[in-house]
């Protein structure tokens, strides 16, 4: 009822959680992809906690960028992480917010008494962005190879006739842009920035800012707790952050052009790179 205090059965505790090193996009984490990657922040933070796989109650997943093949990149997580089948897994899809809305969807059933015990993170790999085929050229060969009557010349040319040109034969890659506006994700950001008189110098003084603490924790050891190493094809292993940079020139950084759009203030020093990474946490109600 409107004006009355909402009562939950249970209350959510967020335990801990883990994450991998983050890598820039076609780097060290190229050969992982986001199922991949999710597999192994699980994995890490099961063996970190010791906790019982038996006990939890759901995987919770965020993703952007799905394998055409798995969508539901909880699902495949829960099998190739090794956990018990019997365990659901949810995948959600929020630009840049996935991971968080997946924490909120498994913490709100937790307070339902749906389970007590849940696993929730988020992972994408940019490196493995799947390129889709024109719209023209899959309508022409789901025509082709999905309807009856098997192969003819016949069916060939209608399907050819549906193509208006070369280009309808090429993969178009992925542009991370927005549908309604059009405009990458960087691009918005010039906007919001503009609009809130949020100047260049401020954005380059934070940005450096956020990389120099960035820098000291790695080398501290600070952030050993929270990353949980990822072993690569051909033996080698990931421990560490690759997207910090351990030294930044004020200077070079304020001669960089703007990276998105003519008069923007967001440039390379000052924007996220495309980055490979996953992270996970542990909930549980207060009761367990």
């Amino acid at each position: 009822m409107s004006g009355t205090k909402r009562h939950h059965e249970h209350e959510t505790v967020l335990v801990t959680g883990v994450r991998t090193p983050f890598a820039r996009a076609f780097g060290e984490l190229a050969d992982l992809d986001t199922i991949a990657l999710g597999v192994a922040a699980v994995r890490g933070l099961l063996e970190r906690t010791g906790i019982d796989p038996a006990l939890v109650g759901e995987v919770v997943w965020g993703s952007v960028l799905f394998r055409s093949d798995a969508p539901n990149t909880a699902r495949e997580i829960v099998f190739d992480a090794n956990l018990p089948r019997s365990i659901p897994g949810v995948t959600l899809t929020r630009a840049c917010l996935s991971g968080l809305n997946a924490i909120t969807y498994a913490a709100c059933a937790i307070e339902r008494g749906q389970y007590e015990v849940a696993i929730a993170g988020g992972s994408d790999s940019t490196s493995n962005a799947e390129a889709p085929l024109p719209r023209r050229l899959t309508r022409a060969l789901a025509e082709l190879f999905m309807t009856g009557g098997g192969l003819s010349w016949r069916k060939i040319r209608r399907a050819l006739g549906r193509l208006e040109s070369v280009g309808d034969l090429l993969p178009r890659m992925p542009r991370i842009a927005e549908r309604f506006t059009g405009l990458t994700m960087g691009q918005h950001a010039d906007d919001m920035a503009r609009a809130n008189a949020i100047s260049r110098e401020a954005q380059d003084r934070f940005a450096m800012r956020s990389h120099e603490r960035a820098h000291a924790a790695i080398v501290s050891g600070r952030f050993d707790e929270e990353v949980v190493p990822v072993e690569l094809p051909g033996g080698r292993r990931l421990e560490r952050d690759t997207i910090v940079r351990a030294k930044i020139d004020p200077e070079k950084v304020a001669r960089l052009r703007p990276v998105f759009r003519e008069g923007g203030t967001i440039t390379a020093a000052s924007s996220s790179p495309l980055t490979d990474g996953a992270s996970c946490v542990l909930l549980m109600s207060t009761e367990r």
